[in-house]
């Protein structure tokens, strides 16, 4: 597994996490990536959930499905694939800190390159889709889905499942390491204030 950058100037050192927990952390909480595959003429984007299997591979498995008349669909098969995950990210004020500082933008994502490869069958595709529901469904009594569900049974042939191997993941953790503790404290206190409201007022304002 590759957890290194590609070059000494950028990213700072300091920026990015080389904890494979940590890093796995932010994948399971904000498993809505974006999915990103290069062809010869263009620059394929979607942004779907991904299941993450962390008992495969040396790095892990990638796993999801998506809509068959997607563009996207047919360059899932041997091909290089990027992903980005996003985790909470705010601006910091210099009327944040305790010290003089410059105003910056901190942020939690991660970036990973792997092989994609589709499933072949729909008892597979099926198998990613229950799998995703039992992972993502936290209720008391959470929903459970039905294999033999008509509503399934008459879409599953127009979904295309994935699995993409995992064989690189960049943490960029940009989080003020670069100020001294009370600085550091006082930015990551902002961080989860200012995730927490702008998403509720932003889901707000849309509706």
């Amino acid at each position: 597994m590759e957890l290194s950058q590609k070059n000494n100037m950028y990213p700072p050192k300091h920026h990015i996490e080389t904890d494979i927990n940590k890093i796995y952390r932010v994948i399971q909480a904000f498993p809505f990536a974006t999915l990103i595959s290069r062809t010869d003429d263009d620059v394929l984007i979607t942004q779907l959930p991904l299941m993450l299997d962390t008992q495969r591979g040396s790095s892990g498995v990638l796993i999801g499905h998506i809509d068959k008349n997607n563009p996207h669909s047919q360059h899932l098969d041997s091909q290089n694939i990027s992903v980005l995950f996003k985790g909470p990210d705010c601006y910091i004020s210099p009327k944040v800190y305790a010290s003089s500082q410059l105003p910056t933008w901190n942020y939690i994502t991660v970036e990973v390159k792997g092989t994609v490869n589709t499933l072949k069958t729909n008892s597979e595709i099926l198998d990613t889709i229950e799998q995703m529901t039992q992972t993502l469904e936290t209720s008391n009594q959470p929903y459970k889905l039905n294999r033999e569900d008509k509503r399934i049974v008459s879409l599953i042939d127009y979904i295309s499942g994935f699995e993409i191997t995992i064989e690189s993941l960049i943490g960029r953790f940009k989080l003020s390491q670069d100020k001294n503790s009370q600085d550091l404290k006082l930015a990551k206190e902002k961080l989860i204030q200012r995730s927490s409201h702008s998403q509720a007022a932003l889901i707000n304002s849309l509706f």
